[in-house]
């Protein structure tokens, strides 16, 4: 897309939430606003957490939940970039033209998602697509947890899902009506996929 606006997030220890409204806003949730700073401009939007969260706040989070912050953003965003040292990173019910979140520690999820593409990354932990719907590529990786993909994949589209460390789980429909349940499997494409199949 030649005018795509990108939202772009870079977190130290807060659990990230992103879901699509029909404005830009962000909600703290245990946590201090500034913890945290925002950039806008006519390319897109910038959350950087500057600093970690306060010892303090850790303590509350066994009786009111942990530090979390929560992003909304208007059909305008074409593309989601998030990157996170540890606790998770959600991203749910939004149509967008690409999205790519990578956590260190912790949960990458993306859920209720329609995207030309799908990168989720964790080193260590889970990375989840669950209810995803993609026509270009999808990638799923995990050194050391679970990597899992449920969703509508393009016939055509790539698709990558590993985990070098633990459990791999694939259940997908691929368009138009073909459906695959397949668990501890490390890397695929369509073709070969279709060639195993056929």
């Amino acid at each position: 897309m030649a005018n795509s606006r990108k939202f772009v997030a870079v977190t130290r220890d807060v659990s990230l939430t992103v879901k699509r409204a029909d404005s830009f806003n962000i909600s703290y949730v245990n946590c201090e606003k500034g913890n945290f700073k925002i950039e806008e401009d006519q390319n897109g939007i910038r959350l950087i957490q500057t600093e970690k969260i306060s010892p303090f706040y850790w303590l509350q989070w066994l009786t009111k939940g942990s530090p979390e912050v929560i992003v909304t953003l208007p059909e305008s965003i074409d593309i989601c970039e998030i990157e996170a040292e540890s606790n998770q990173a959600i991203i749910t019910d939004i149509k967008t033209d690409k999205i790519y979140a990578e956590v260190q520690n912790g949960k990458v999820e993306a859920r209720n998602i329609e995207a030309n593409d799908v990168f989720l990354k964790c080193l260590n932990g889970s990375a989840v697509a669950k209810n995803v719907e993609v026509a270009h590529v999808c990638t799923v990786e995990t050194i050391n947890g679970a990597s899992v993909l449920e969703g509508l994949i393009a016939k055509d589209a790539g698709l990558e899902v590993a985990c070098e460390n633990g459990i791999t789980e694939i259940l997908i429909r691929i368009k138009p009506i073909l459906v695959i349940n397949q668990t501890n499997v490390l890397t695929m494409s369509y073709i070969a996929l279709m060639e195993k199949l056929l």
